[in-house]
């Protein structure tokens, strides 16, 4: 019962950052908020690459260790901010006549 109050006071919520995508699975920023979001991870990805430097011979060094599990850190905080500031993920692919203007884009 606690599930489905959660999901109706996230539906009623107007602050979503995220809504689903027109196809495929997952979301799509929204809003600023949202943006920010997603633009820190790519930021954290990409200076983490360029800290880590050329690997020699390809190498799974502990700082080759470090970034993937960073990486792999940061995909689960995303994925977690835009299930808690979107609504479900569902599959989808195009628009539907059952589509919610407030929740798919």
């Amino acid at each position: 019962m606690d599930n489905y109050k959660d999901l109706q006071s996230r539906k009623n919520d107007k602050d979503i950052w995220f809504k689903r995508r027109r196809y495929g699975y997952g979301w799509i920023p929204v809003t600023r908020e949202g943006w920010i979001v997603v633009v820190i991870f790519l930021v954290a990805v990409i200076s983490g690459a360029f800290l880590i430097g050329d690997q020699p011979d390809n190498e799974l060094t502990p700082a080759v260790v470090a970034y993937l599990a960073t990486v792999a850190f940061g995909a689960i905080i995303l994925i977690w901010i835009s299930y808690k500031k979107g609504p479900r993920p569902k599959w989808r692919w195009g628009k539907n006549p059952d589509d919610h203007p407030e929740e798919d884009w």
